[in-house]
């Protein structure tokens, strides 16, 4: 059983339903009728009830990629903004997040880590220009129930050349939402420069690596 399951007995009953409803979902309505319910309490739930080191271990990632912290930075998937906070405290000065649920960036606007949110779906274009920012961070969206991995394409575009991108993608979509195939695709074609790829865990005391930690630097080429 891997830690994140959604008996876990260490949540209040509450919460333990959240994450049942989290690891069913199948549609964008499920998902945002979801993130509605849970934005309140979802930080307990993540960090003092699960253990979630995630955001923590990706931003270290996106930090050594990017040793100059003034360079815009976008989180996809930014939910309540706990990313956010790990890149504000590693002296990242220009965070935009963009999600889904306007409930969950109400809680990450409470924090100040982002210069803007924008509530955007990662299936449809991006409301960005081609090259608008010099980072990307992406932790926990890449999972059960969300984006397959054709919204990497979209993602790239918006990232200028030699930005860095540092993200995770949970190991038991890896293959089957097709990221690693994806990124094999777009490195083949010279859009993209992996520097890493490294299984680890998603949350303190996952008794197993449950994630993989992915972090690629963007090319001139322009995405397929």
């Amino acid at each position: 059983m891997s830690h994140l399951d959604p008996s876990d007995r260490a949540l209040p009953h509450g919460e333990q339903e959240l994450l049942r409803r989290a690891y069913g979902l199948s549609s964008d309505a499920e998902s945002q009728a979801l993130y509605r319910d849970w934005a309140k309490t979802y930080d307990r739930t993540m960090l003092d009830g699960l253990q979630y080191q995630s955001p923590m271990l990706v931003a270290d990632r996106l930090a050594a990629l990017m040793p100059g912290r003034d360079g815009a930075v976008l989180d996809i998937g930014c939910g309540t903004g706990l990313a956010g906070r790990e890149l504000a405290a590693r002296g990242f000065a220009v965070i935009d997040g963009v999600d889904i649920s306007p409930e969950m960036m109400a809680v990450a606007r409470e924090h100040g880590s982002y210069r803007d949110l924008v509530c955007a779906d990662l299936n449809a274009p991006l409301p960005w220009a081609d090259g608008a920012y010099q980072g990307a961070i992406c932790c926990g969206t890449f999972t059960s129930g969300h984006v397959r991995a054709h919204c990497l394409d979209e993602i790239v575009r918006v990232l200028a050349a030699g930005a860095a991108f540092a993200f995770t993608v949970k190991l038991e979509v890896w293959e089957s939402f097709g990221f690693k195939g994806k990124l094999a695709q777009l490195q083949a074609s010279g859009v993209l420069d992996l520097l890493a790829l490294d299984k680890d865990c998603l949350y303190a005391n996952s008794p197993e690596a449950d994630g993989m930690f992915c972090s690629v630097r963007r090319l001139c080429a322009t995405a397929a």
